[in-house]
């Protein structure tokens, strides 16, 4: 059935629904950084709680393709923008427009609106230590954020949560890799966060434990290339680069 899958793809690649730009079959938020911040400090502000943001890469979004399994996470999820180029670049060969908006870029936009709104935030995942580092980088670079919490991703089960529902932070990150963090985010969704977003290895950048792509890099679109290089153990993930073309495609022949 995956091998069907792979081959074959979806029979619509994409199409909108509900507001929604569904490519791949993954309902996707058509929103840039600014209007993805915007619309979470709304919803704050009007007293919603347990919102939940995935932002999908190349490699979530291969993955999703070969195992339905992965859309159904998704298409739980409040807000799902698109932290690929490649994810990008498939739904403008499609004909639709989707936005470029880094998880990474994205989760420090809102550190920022937190320090400004006095927003609580909590850090969830990493290699024991690395969310104490990332939480120091935070309140160096945001003086007066209330980071309220850190705890380490290794763990099973619900891990801190009695901690979390106890401090009710406003905006939990949540960094343990794809899938990993986004079952538990949805698991979790009424633990009394206010916004819960998977980060993939965001605590890993702001510790300083793996480097950032330069900016001409990332404006080029090839910091998926960068932390390949930076990160040997990511190279094997490479494969969704051209699987996701094939994908992109055959979409572009069933649309005819």
């Amino acid at each position: 059935m995956k091998l069907w899958q792979a081959i074959s793809g979806p029979q619509e690649p994409l199409r909108e629904k509900g507001g929604r730009l569904e490519l791949f079959g993954l309902p996707f938020t058509p929103l840039d950084l600014p209007g993805a911040v915007e619309e979470l400090a709304g919803r704050l502000a009007r007293g919603e709680r347990g919102i939940t943001v995935f932002t999908p890469d190349a490699w979530a979004t291969s993955r999703s393709l070969l195992d339905p399994s992965y859309l159904e996470l998704y298409g739980e999820a409040n807000l799902v923008v698109c932290d690929g180029v490649g994810v990008a670049f498939a739904a403008r060969a499609l004909g639709g427009a989707l936005p470029h908006v880094p998880g990474v870029d994205l989760a420090w936009a809102l550190c920022a609106r937190a320090r400004e709104e006095g927003w609580s935030v909590y850090l969830l995942g990493g290699r024991p230590g690395v969310a104490e580092r990332a939480r120091g980088r935070l309140e160096r670079s945001f003086p007066g954020i209330r980071v309220v919490g850190a705890h380490h991703g290794c763990f099973r089960g619900a891990g801190p949560e009695g901690e979390i529902a106890r401090l009710r932070p406003d905006l939990l990150f949540v960094g343990m890799g794809f899938p990993r963090q986004e079952r538990w985010i949805l698991a979790h969704q009424r633990s009394g966060a206010g916004v819960l977003m998977g980060v993939g290895g965001a605590f890993d950048l702001w510790a300083g434990r793996v480097p950032r792509a330069p900016k001409p890099i990332r404006r080029a679109g090839l910091e998926w290339l960068w932390r390949a290089t930076v990160q040997p153990h990511r190279i094997p993930r490479l494969w969704c680069v051209p699987f996701l073309l094939y994908h992109t495609l055959l979409g572009r022949l069933k649309k005819g």
